[in-house]
């Protein structure tokens, strides 16, 4: 089963098309991607921006399950449809209590994602989520991943708070229900751009199924 909409459909049905005009000529994927609801640029990503299909995971550094679907089912993904060129792996981090926001987690991550060393932190950020924001830093600045000064100074600039709080107020416009949510589209046949989502951290058999599913739609 998975989420469409917010509408539970079985896997045997067809995958709703939510973009019905039909373009004039092909529609490439650049196109395709300038269509969704949120921006990718400038975020944490993974695979081929010319992938078929796109994933923009929310998820929280604070979220247990978010922490287990990165250990357990995330490394999996990578291999079978990341490397493969087969989905683009987009990261928006935020969270439904509004007052993490203030948290300094989330500024280190896009400090870290700004020296392009977020995947390298990811594992650390999960770790050291609930340490008090006075120990923060002195324990992400031990990472051999990441440069000490480059960091003071990023979370400095107002442009990263200002980034942060964007985000938090993208998922508050998403009216997600909570992390970790898998936001799912694919660039359907005429260019139409079918749309899912996966709530939770579920399994990968879950995953692969709907991945598996999408792909069959081309």
């Amino acid at each position: 089963m998975f989420i469409a909409l917010g509408l539970s459909f079985n896997l045997a049905h067809p995958l709703p098309a939510v973009e019905t005009a039909t373009p004039s000529r092909a529609t490439s994927a650049a196109e395709f991607r300038q269509r969704l609801p949120l921006v990718l640029a400038n975020r944490p990503s993974l695979g081929s921006a010319e992938a078929p299909i796109v994933v923009v995971e929310v998820s929280s550094f604070k979220c247990t399950h978010c922490r287990k679907f990165h250990e357990n089912v995330f490394p999996r993904l990578i291999e079978r449809y990341i490397n493969p060129g087969l989905v683009q792996w987009v990261v928006l981090n935020a969270s439904d209590d509004p007052s993490d926001q203030f948290s300094k987690i989330f500024d280190i991550a896009r400090c870290a994602h700004q020296q392009g060393k977020y995947w390298a932190m990811l594992d650390g950020l999960f770790q050291v989520a609930h340490r008090a924001p006075s120990m923060l830093e002195s324990l992400v600045a031990k990472s051999p991943h990441i440069n000490r000064a480059e960091l003071d100074l990023c979370l400095r600039e107002r442009s990263t708070r200002n980034a942060v709080a964007a985000d938090f107020s993208l998922y508050a416009r998403l009216k997600l229900k909570g992390t970790p949510t898998f936001l799912i589209w694919k660039m359907g046949p005429n260019g139409q751009t079918v749309e899912t989502s996966i709530a939770g951290a579920q399994t990968l058999d879950q995953f692969q199924q709907v991945f598996d599913a999408l792909l069959k739609t081309s």
